[in-house]
Order: C-alpha cells, then sequence, then structure tokens
C-alpha cells in the first residue's frame, strides 16, 4: 500500500496571497538562489503529519474533526517578512501571522496534542510560529545582503487578513516540478 504524505494547514484569502507574491516579486529582485513558494501552494502550515496509509488518513480526519469543531472561527493578521533562523541568517522565507495568531497557536496545539494521543506525534519539539513560507534559500551567496536589506525594509509590511473557518488536510507529492498538494479533508471550526 503506497504512503500518502499529509500535513494540516488552515488557507489564506486571495489578498493576501496576491501581497505575497508582489512581495516574493521585491524580494526576488536581491537575485539570491531561492526556492519561490508558488502560488498555488501558499498556506499556513499546522502540523506536518508525514507518510501515512489510507487508514491513518480516516483517523487524522476523525481528529482533525474533532479539535476544528471545538475552536471558533477567528480573523488572522499577517505582517511583515521574516527569516528563520533570523534576518541576519536567512533560510526560509516568510511572512508572520499577528492578530488572531494565539488562536491559531491553540489550534494547533490541540491537533499537535490530539493527533499525538492517536498515534501521530508531532515532527518536531521546535515552538510553533505561524507563518507563511514565500521561500527556501538554495545557497549563500554575495546577494544574501540586498535580500536581508529587502526582508529588514518589509519586517513591518501590512499583508491583510483572512477568515479561518476550517482546517485543511493535505496530501503532497513531489514531482520534478516541485510540491503538488491535493486537499483530501477539512474540519470547519466552531
Amino acid at each position: 500500500m503506497e504512503a500518502t504524505r499529509c500535513f494540516l494547514a488552515v488557507r489564506i484569502s486571495t489578498d493576501i496571497r496576491r501581497r505575497a507574491e508582489k512581495l516574493i516579486k521585491k524580494l526576488s529582485a536581491s537575485g539570491t538562489d531561492v526556492k519561490w513558494v508558488e502560488s498555488e501552494n501558499l498556506h499556513i502550515t499546522t502540523n506536518f503529519v508525514g507518510d501515512v496509509t489510507s487508514q491513518d488518513l480516516v483517523d487524522i480526519s476523525r481528529t482533525t474533526i474533532d479539535v476544528a469543531s471545538a475552536h471558533d472561527p477567528f480573523e488572522l493578521e499577517m505582517v511583515g517578512a521574516g527569516a528563520f533562523p533570523d534576518i541576519e541568517s536567512p533560510r526560509t522565507l516568510w511572512v508572520g501571522a499577528s492578530r488572531g495568531a494565539e488562536q491559531l497557536i491553540a489550534l494547533q496545539e490541540d491537533l499537535t496534542e490530539q493527533l499525538a494521543q492517536a498515534g501521530y506525534p508531532p515532527d518536531s519539539r521546535k515552538k510553533y510560529h505561524p507563518h507563511l513560507t514565500l521561500g527556501r534559500l538554495k545557497r549563500f551567496n554575495e546577494s544574501v545582503e540586498g535580500l536581508k536589506a529587502l526582508l529588514a525594509e518589509n519586517e513591518e509590511l501590512p499583508m491583510g487578513e483572512c477568515s479561518i473557518r476550517e482546517v485543511c488536510i493535505f496530501a503532497s507529492k513531489l514531482d520534478r516540478t516541485g510540491p503538488k498538494y491535493t486537499l483530501i479533508g477539512r474540519g470547519k471550526l466552531g
């Protein structure tokens, strides 16, 4: 039986997606070697589950539905460009969550706890930092200084708001052109 690579995420609004596309264009002008996230793949991951079977997907779906229903819908504001581990040593480029981040963190923590109880432990022990990944550096070169300056210049850039009404379950398949995400389930909030 073939395994499915699975993760949970919340979707962003069309407005945030458009602003993220503009920010990617602005950041890419630095010439730094970055693998940018395709527009249709932009999302905010809550939990990476990993490779699972079809029976696992049933359990994960039930858990997601149960946890999501215990949380009220909320508004999430996205603000500012940043990087992991930090702007001085950028590896992963992102837009951060602002107002509403506390609700997203609470949702993610509940999902993590309930998935672990169902037999799907978390992928890491890092503290969850809600963000929208824009790209990942492939390699450092002299143009990274320009990228760092652009990140600093856009640290407070308003990116818009979105209504979080559901947690989506995605399957991820990697091919020659990059990852392809397929919606395979959802849990409605409230």
